[in-house]
């Protein structure tokens, strides 16, 4: 079969079959009356009507016929002719001139999405990228298409945002699954649109995030194939191989990542960001930041507070003793982590770092601006920190209020590993066998002050690293840097969730914000004092000296009535805090600076208003 009947597309196979087997009572006709189209008279074996006309009679013996049908023909032949139909309009629009999108390629090396200038490439053009964030309601951000174009081939879209205002990020106690909503614009400035003249400034090239978030985090402890907010959460459903390329890579590690971190450790709730996916296949291309480093390590924060809260919510036992203790453990890793972390920062390993460099100190104390003179404004700590860069002020920023909200969690899991338990006070035996020999060995010094089941590690700790007075000083150190990094900052919102965590410890610590962990002194049967309860925040330490052996450790701020649970000499105690007024001045400065936050927000609103914006 050659080529030609191998391209046929339809074969239709009509068989002619003998009278006896067509139709019962109808005579077909010979073979030649057939294809005369006359009747036949049907005679055999050969039809009258031929033999009287001189025709040869072909017979009534029937063959296969094939009738082959092209795709041109649509199948059809002569026994089946084609349908007339009208010719049809063609429907296909004229195609238009398609539009170029945007494509921005950043340059190699590729840096750390930290950095605020990022160069990229487009229609072998070289651009300088200020990113930028603001919190917005996106809901009210209208968009008006300019028609005129650009430098870079597409619409220009003028942009107008709603009034700026602070995001509150005071954490919600719902079942809501953390939820984060972004629009990315960026204006390309022609040469010619240069404020400068020829020389182009940083924000003339602008990448802007418009985000909005909620505050609550959800979490079910389930596998990921059967966690319901998985399918919620648009970044968990990507995955994490979604953001190793500009401008996703970007998105999560400035915008997404450490708003997520932050609302979970505030809601003292696990993130799935701690996971080991998440801490390292978004950053395949980019480098890691030390602020991105110091992430990786806080991530694991929330996950800790929360299994503190479950544990000590737990009536005294031996297993819970184990439990506090294990978790303790765990806590001095991730201590030993911030620790190495913050060796790092101070001593940089890299070759590139000159040696002037590695030994200039992370901040100093400045003199107070004059902003705070001159607005006859108290500045209530003793110096303003400078920093040599903004982001080293950002990373100890985070640093610090990490540290303020670990600490009275290591805090209370100590005094609870000493907390006494039934297991510690053995049954009484009879009169007779009051001189009955110790069944574990005679022990000396302080194993002997150890209660059942503490680790020796445990009792080498020094808890007063956790105490009020260590919390206050990083509290400190975080308004005295905040300053420095508004600064000339991008991404003001960023400072919104260390403001908030500083902000409720000064309340806490002049018995502002309720209820604290307290802790008092005392002894074995003694009464300690007791500050506050329960969130982690407050570490009001009572002024009552328990009666009963050993030295009691309750001393510094706040009074409180509580329940003295004295071990060997420690009590812990619970209540309801009274404050002094500690602390108001300190609370009364993170209100001026969030005044100032929402200034500095206004600002770089003004410089996106109004401008093309690419969408």
């Amino acid at each position: 079969m050659g080529e030609d009947a191998i391209s046929v597309g339809i074969f239709l196979f009509f068989f002619l079959y003998p009278r006896s087997l067509g139709v019962p009572g109808k005579f077909k006709g010979c073979n030649t009356c057939r294809l005369r189209r006359v009747k036949c008279d049907n005679e055999r074996p050969f039809c009258r009507k031929c033999t009287d006309t001189g025709r040869e009679c072909a017979g009534y013996e029937r063959e296969t016929v094939f009738i082959i049908g092209t795709i041109e023909d649509q199948g059809r032949c002569s026994s089946h002719p084609p349908r007339v139909l009208k010719p049809k309009k063609d429907k296909s629009p004229t195609p238009k001139p398609k539009e170029d999108k945007l494509r921005l390629v950043p340059e190699e090396p590729l840096r750390p999405a930290w950095d605020d200038l990022v160069s990229v490439s487009h229609r072998d053009e070289s651009y300088s990228l200020q990113i930028a964030a603001l919190h917005t309601n996106l809901q009210a951000v209208t968009r008006t298409t300019d028609g005129s174009g650009n430098n870079a081939g597409s619409k220009s879209v003028l942009v107008s945002l709603p009034p700026y205002e602070t995001p509150d990020v005071q954490p919600f106690l719902t079942e809501d699954d953390f939820r984060l909503k972004s629009q990315c614009l960026v204006h390309l400035a022609a040469p010619d649109d240069s404020q400068d003249g020829d020389v182009q400034t940083a924000t003339d090239n602008i990448l802007m995030f418009l985000y909005e978030h909620n505050n609550s985090v959800y979490f079910s402890n389930q596998p990921h194939w059967k966690d319901p907010s998985v399918q919620n959460n648009t970044v968990r459903r990507m995955g994490p191989e979604s953001f190793r390329s500009f401008p996703n890579h970007h998105f999560f590690v400035r915008v997404y990542r450490h708003n997520a971190i932050f609302a979970a450790l505030l809601n003292r709730t696990p993130t799935f960001l701690a996971g080991p996916e998440w801490l390292s296949t978004p950053w395949e291309l980019h480098p890691k930041s030390p602020l991105d480093r110091l992430l990786d390590i806080v991530s694991l924060l929330p996950a800790i507070l929360h299994r503190t809260d479950s544990i000590l919510s737990r009536e005294p036992t031996m297993a819970r003793r184990l439990m506090c203790q294990d978790l303790l453990n765990n806590c001095l890793d991730i201590e030993l982590q911030l620790s190495r972390w913050h060796t790092g920062l101070q001593h940089p390993s890299t070759s590139s770092t000159s040696a002037s460099t590695q030994t200039q100190p992370l901040f100093w104390p400045t003199p107070t601006p004059q902003t705070y003179q001159q607005q006859r404004t108290p500045f209530p700590f003793p110096s303003p920190f400078a920093f040599p860069s903004q982001t080293t002020a950002l990373c100890l920023i985070y640093y610090w209020t990490a540290l303020v909200l670990f600490y009275p969690s290591l805090w209370r899991l100590y005094w609870a590993v000493y907390e006494p338990v039934p297991e510690d006070f053995p049954p009484q035996q009879h009169q007779h066998h009051h001189q009955s020999v110790p069944t574990h060995p005679a022990a000396s010094g302080a194993a002997a002050m150890l209660p059942a089941g503490v680790q020796a590690n445990i009792a080498s700790i020094n808890p007063m690293r956790y105490s009020l007075k260590h919390v206050r000083e990083l509290a400190a150190n975080v308004c005295r840097a905040l300053d420095a990094a508004l600064d000339g900052c991008a991404q003001p919102d960023m400072l919104l969730a260390p403001l908030w965590v500083v902000e409720r410890f000064w309340g806490d610590v002049g018995g502002l914000g309720g209820m604290g962990m307290g802790s008092g002194g005392g002894g074995a049967g003694g009464g300690g004092g007791g500050g506050g309860g329960g969130d982690g925040f407050g570490m009001n330490m009572g002024m009552d000296m328990g009666m009963g052996m050993g030295m009691g450790m309750g001393m510094g701020m706040g009074m409180g009535v509580g329940v003295d649970l004295g071990v060997e000499g420690m009590g812990m105690g619970m209540g309801v805090g009274f404050g002094t007024g500690d602390g108001r001045l300190e609370a009364m400065w993170c209100e001026g600076f969030r005044a100032r936050v929402s200034a500095r927000g206004r600002d770089i609103q003004q410089v996106v208003q109004g401008r093309g914006g690419l969408i």
